[in-house]
């Protein structure tokens, strides 16, 4: 009984939390005549914030002031993403909802049926169930090229046997994508090793642990290991290990390497297509999903010099920059 008064406590807490956000947020956006979208981030770190950032901006450049939007973050937590979607549902001014991110696109899903859904950040939509003939969901994915990037990783670094694959058994993305990876592992003789984990607290000691098995780390586009990223990547090093991530903003806090795709231009690709269905009459049904290009290779040249790693000419484009360390 206890318990489920704590449970009880929290959910309300949150529900008036989400109101007090939402209400200031509907006085910085009081236009009448506007069209109102309700964006629904489900964390903060920098790939899903550039997917924010280049939807808000391309909605505002091309909307002439006829379309706003709301801005609504979860902060990683699903009771919040979910008291925000029951908000965005009930509220008939919103007129449609972009969903950043997996669990903010399940938590809207399951209350909204009608208004059009915009997605991005979300890596495999249609193995989520929530996706049929005359769908309200559309908008881009971020699944990046898996085989791709493991030839990648046996190409620049040849010497690796054991790679530690670091997720979120709770993100159902994060769980496709490490299966692809395993697969893709054992096929170019590389033992994959599985660490999953659930919450930032963890991550201190599962790395740890991860990297005295393993000769380097590998990450899916996983929303609690990008926010965790700066300590990953501070433990790898300290390690003198490779860190291979799945968004490309993770190189810039000192991963070695990634081949993701550009959320900024992901952001920008949805927020297309939201203009389409908003000022176009087009139906999400109508407009596929599209994918992401993952085809470029960025590079921490500062780091590949401390670790000695000699970047070989492969036939993909390589970016170098600088990290964050």
């Amino acid at each position: 009984m206890k318990n489920k008064n704590i449970v009880i406590s929290i959910l309300i807490i949150s529900a008036i939390v989400v109101a007090i956000i939402i209400n200031k947020n509907r006085q910085k956006n009081d236009n009448s005549s506007a069209i109102i979208i309700g964006i629904l981030q489900t964390a903060s770190h920098p790939a899903l914030d550039a997917a924010r950032e280049g939807f808000v901006d391309t909605i505002t450049k091309n909307s002439n002031g006829t379309i706003n939007c709301i801005v609504y973050n979860a902060e990683g937590s699903m009771i919040n993403a979910h008291a925000i979607a029951q908000r965005l549902h009930a509220d008939d001014s919103i007129k449609a909802i972009y969903a950043i991110a997996t669990p903010a696109l399940q938590a809207i899903a399951s209350v909204e049926k009608t208004k059009p859904i915009l997605i991005a950040a979300v890596s495999n939509p249609h193995d989520l169930g929530i996706i049929h003939e005359k769908t309200n969901i559309c908008g881009t994915t971020d699944m990046i090229d898996i085989p791709g990037t493991i030839k990648s990783i046996k190409t620049i670094l040849p010497y690796v046997a054991t790679i530690a694959l670091i997720y979120n058994p709770s993100e159902s993305n994060s769980v496709a994508q490490i299966t692809i990876m395993d697969k893709e592992l054992r096929r170019h003789s590389i033992t994959p090793l599985h660490v999953g984990i659930t919450t930032e607290i963890e991550v201190p000691q599962a790395i740890a642990s991860a990297l005295s098995k393993a000769d380097a780390l590998l990450a899916p586009t996983d929303n609690l290991v990008a926010s965790a990223m700066p300590i990953i990547s501070h433990l790898a090093h300290q390690a003198q290990k490779p860190l291979i991530a799945s968004h490309n903003d993770a190189v810039k806090q000192g991963a070695l390497m990634a081949r993701g795709v550009d959320y900024y231009e992901c952001g920008k690709a949805t927020a297309g297509i939201a203009l389409q269905v908003l000022c176009n009459g087009k139906k999400p049904y109508n407009l596929p999903i599209a994918p992401a290009k993952s085809d470029t290779i960025m590079i921490n040249k500062q780091l590949s010099d401390e670790l000695g790693i000699t970047i070989a000419k492969i036939s993909d484009t390589i970016m170098y920059i600088n990290s964050n360390k």
